[in-house]
């Protein structure tokens, strides 16, 4: 590649990237773009994070968590599945529904839009018993769902088809605008409104792609039969996104609800930062492994080796991200943050874990809407919801925003993941045995990290930004070395997940 020019660099990462026909070298390529794309959103959000931290206040921070909090209810309470159903279908083509698609979510958008504008001076005042500021917001905020569903139904394809490179482009000029729309007014006003017109600004530019990345020109239509199929199929993920959001989001609620806007604003800012690389590693996999799993829905053998391989590549990734929050957290806020969210500590390093529980989660969803089971996930999350219900109330009225942490981390950790991935191994007639394995060797290297990492911190003679990445550079190189030395004499396996991405890439 020597001598190449920027362009002609630019041309073959992309002409390497390509998607073949193979299904497995699909998966993994559009995987690394899924990734990419992720990798340089969340390094985008999280500067715009750091920016806003140092400019707005956690009871800023609370106003908009209010208005995300009433479009997230709206959208999950009338989440109609249809996009899921669409890539669940084993037909290639699909245009014959998109017209009623886009109907469906274009309408569905116009009346959550209308809900949101005229209940926000209820919800804001009534119910979370906020300032009148959060009115206004919440009512601006509410044109992200009449925007958002008039997008080109066609970008289905990105996913369905595992193509990737247009993915790419349509999530990071989202997060590109959003982002630098929302930094720059709040150099400029250095106020709340800079978060709300730069969301604003990242779903127009989102929705304006669609059109440009996808030839497919949607128009007004109900086709009776195709809405009853989608709809039919999306009824357990309509009631599964409304049990998720009451176990996701309704810890958030009930904080903001008793605790107010600035436990509400802490509390979201420290999942935010100690859930991203979770996060990230999650919507890699629902939007990569679900479209997969689907294709393999009818090869048990091909199905249960993707299986293992994608807990295996999650875990290698997720669980060091996780732990090593853990140990930088401490030092991440007194470097960028400053003393009024040293609060946030414990929180974030609470909700790390939790994370890290999410992006293990991440890989039973998908694989139980693939088989057409998309009912075990949402009992599991009932019984979850369950166990918040009886306990989150006297845990924050004790320790505040630390108890509700410690309610959803313990949840999972003692029923909801456990039980979801007992399911998913037995789904596809695997060994648990082999997926605790799987969990087993990055777990190890993890911990002696966190140890590490720890230690060097208490040594280090400087402090704030370069006592930061000291310990981040100290965790990179141990937990590397760990799991070099596992791989070698433990026989980790973590070097043919590799070989399968350098296989797929080089294709």
């Amino acid at each position: 590649m020597s001598g190449r020019s920027p362009i002609e660099l630019l041309r073959w990462v992309k002409a390497t990237l390509t998607p073949g026909d193979d299904i497995s070298g699909r998966a993994v390529t559009s995987g690394i773009w899924a990734s990419m794309a992720n990798v340089i959103g969340r390094g985008l959000q999280l500067v715009k994070l750091v920016v806003l931290a140092n400019i707005l206040t956690p009871v800023q921070f609370g106003l908009v968590a209010y208005a995300l909090l009433t479009l997230a209810a709206m959208r999950r309470f009338s989440n109609l599945g249809i996009k899921q159903a669409l890539i669940q279908k084993e037909e290639d083509n699909i245009n014959e529904y998109l017209d009623t698609a886009w109907t469906l979510s274009a309408v569905r958008g116009a009346i959550l839009a209308s809900i949101g504008f005229l209940a926000a001076p209820y919800i804001a005042r009534d119910f979370f018993g906020a300032q009148p500021p959060a009115t206004q917001v919440i009512q601006v905020m509410s044109l992200v769902p009449l925007i958002t569903g008039i997008q080109n139904p066609g970008i289905v394809y990105f996913r369905k088809d595992l193509d990737y490179d247009k993915q790419f482009v349509y999530l990071v000029g989202k997060a590109v605008a959003a982002v630098s729309v929302t930094i720059g007014l709040a150099l400029l006003w250095g106020n709340v409104w800079s978060l709300v017109v730069g969301d604003i600004a990242g779903v127009v530019v989102a929705t304006s792609l669609s059109y440009v990345l996808h030839g497919y020109r949607p128009w007004p239509s109900i086709d009776m039969d195709q809405t009853r199929e989608l709809v039919g199929y999306g009824k357990w993920i309509t009631a599964s996104g409304i049990i998720v959001f009451l176990i996701t989001e309704g810890d958030d609620v009930f904080v903001g609800w008793l605790l107010g806007s600035a436990a509400i604003g802490l509390y979201q800012y420290s999942y935010k930062v100690s859930n991203a690389p979770a996060t990230e590693v999650t919507k890699v996999l629902t939007s990569v492994i679900f479209p997969t799993y689907s294709k393999l829905q009818n090869d048990a053998a091909n199905l249960r080796r993707a299986f293992f391989k994608t807990v295996q590549l999650t875990t290698f990734i997720s669980i060091p991200l996780a732990a090593g929050i853990v140990a930088v957290a401490p030092a991440f806020v007194h470097a960028f943050l400053g003393p009024e969210w040293v609060p946030a500590i414990p929180i974030m390093q609470l909700l790390a874990v939790w994370g890290l529980l999410r992006s293990i989660g991440a890989t039973t969803g998908p694989l139980f809407q693939a088989v057409g089971k998309p009912d075990l996930a949402t009992k599991i999350q009932v019984g979850k919801l369950a166990i918040i219900l009886l306990t989150i109330y006297p845990a924050t009225a004790a320790y505040g925003v630390i108890g509700t942490s410690a309610v959803i981390v313990g949840n999972s950790v003692l029923f909801s993941e456990p039980v979801s991935t007992y399911l998913a191994v037995r789904e596809v007639e695997g060994s648990y045995r082999q997926f605790l394995r799987l969990l087993l060797y990055p777990l190890v290297a993890s911990i002696g990290m966190v140890a590490v990492v720890v230690f060097v911190g208490t040594k280090v003679p400087v402090g704030g930004i370069p006592k930061f990445g000291i310990m981040v550079a100290t965790g990179v190189v141990v937990y590397g070395a760990a799991i070099v030395t596992m791989e070698l004499w433990g026989n980790y396996g973590i070097r043919d997940v590799f070989r399968t991405m350098v296989g797929a890439v080089g294709e």
